[in-house]
């Protein structure tokens, strides 16, 4: 390869302003870094001893490249029981973290239409993702005033335009707002009127509280039009692991398998047997975690209220979004950066008037440090 032809990549890569989007840390980094996807937490000895046992035995050969049957099958039944779908274990791709399952399906279901949807306000990695390739992308308006999530009359407008592909999350990733029962329904009936086909990412329903989480997938009956994608049981402290997952027809699997096996073919098989131990924990410990953090939650509101703050409330309750003027916005990074804190800037999602921040132990420390 030339020289000339090197620079003639990296300056397209350069220019490539979607690929080049900043793309948030997986876990917490440290106690004060309060941008991550996921909250530390320690890992259970029955979780360590499963992947222990799995090594001790032989399984450190490449993993199944969907996953291990037993994983595949448990996370299978883990969101039918939460989502009222009903998977098989064919319908389970295990992925390395959800930054992979977001690139594997905007880019595998993406090829099957000529166009993708795309909420105005949406987590970074999704424009990471469709940075890869050229496309055509059609933005969701998003009123963030009222909600991180595009409104059912933006979303029909939409398919209205010819769209047949969607990508949505719910709960936001930016704020945690989650489509209700009715909302649901009516996107639903949108997608099977339509032969709409949607990416559905509800990584952290699992953080819900409050309110009965409704996912889209329960809408597709036959198991033909929705993939859902997210963390493996969250709040179990496998974040570093990076388990992911995707629940789709059996018909897309098949190609997001292949891309995955070029990708990440030194996936950890002991990783998963370690996330199969989690699966026979999580209901218990899941209890425990959201009751502790709706108090936590509950507490930093009234400290950002009584310090002038606008909170976007959510039932989600491992993250909180504050609503901050321009120049608020910008006078408060730096004071939290300055004071060792890192948060989530709302401008990589979409809304550049948010910051969002995980509901720790130290939370309210930096609340007091925003303007």
């Amino acid at each position: 390869m030339s020289s000339q032809t090197k620079s003639n990549i990296l300056k397209q890569h350069q220019a490539n302003s979607e690929l080049n989007t900043s793309l948030l840390p997986q876990s917490m980094r440290n106690d004060f870094d309060l941008s991550a996807d996921e909250i530390i937490y320690p890992l259970n000895e029955q979780i360590i001893a499963g992947s222990s046992e799995a090594m001790e035995s032989g399984q450190t050969h490449y993993v199944d490249v969907p996953g291990i049957g037993p994983l595949r099958e448990a996370l299978a039944e883990y969101l039918n029981s939460e989502t009222d779908t009903q998977y098989q274990k064919e319908n389970i791709l295990v992925t390395a973290g959800a930054q992979e399952a977001r690139f594997l399906t905007i880019q595998k279901i993406g090829e099957l239409f000529d166009s993708i949807a795309v909420p105005q306000v949406v987590h970074p990695g999704v424009l990471k993702a469709l940075g890869v390739r050229p496309r055509n992308i059609v933005s969701i308006p998003v009123n963030v005033s009222q909600s991180a999530l595009p409104s059912i009359d933006s979303i029909s407008k939409a398919i209205e335009s010819g769209i047949r592909l969607l990508y949505l999350e719910s709960p936001s990733r930016l704020t945690g707002e989650v489509y209700s029962s009715d909302d649901v329904d009516q996107i639903g009936d949108l997608a099977l009127k339509n032969d709409v086909a949607i990416i559905w990412d509800q990584g952290l329903a699992s953080w819900v509280a409050g309110t009965t989480y409704s996912s889209i997938a329960s809408k597709d009956t036959e198991t033909k039009q929705i993939a859902t994608i997210g963390e493996a049981w969250s709040g179990m402290g496998l974040a570093n692991w990076f388990i992911g997952y995707i629940a789709a027809p059996v018909k897309w699997i098949a190609p997001m398998q292949s891309q995955k096996q070029i990708m990440a073919i030194c996936t950890s098989t002991a990783a998963q047997y370690a996330a199969l131990e989690a699966s026979k924990l999580f209901a218990e410990v899941r209890s425990q975690q959201l009751e502790q953090l709706k108090n936590q939650k509950d507490a930093l509101i009234k400290v950002a209220n009584d310090a002038g703050l606008t909170v976007i409330d959510s039932e989600t309750v491992n993250i909180l979004a504050i609503k901050l003027s321009t120049n608020d916005k910008v006078s408060s990074i730096k004071a939290l950066n300055e004071a060792g804190f890192d948060v989530a800037d709302g401008t990589d999602f979409g809304a550049p008037n948010v910051i969002r921040l995980n509901v720790t132990s130290v939370t309210e420390q930096a609340i007091k440090k925003i303007n």
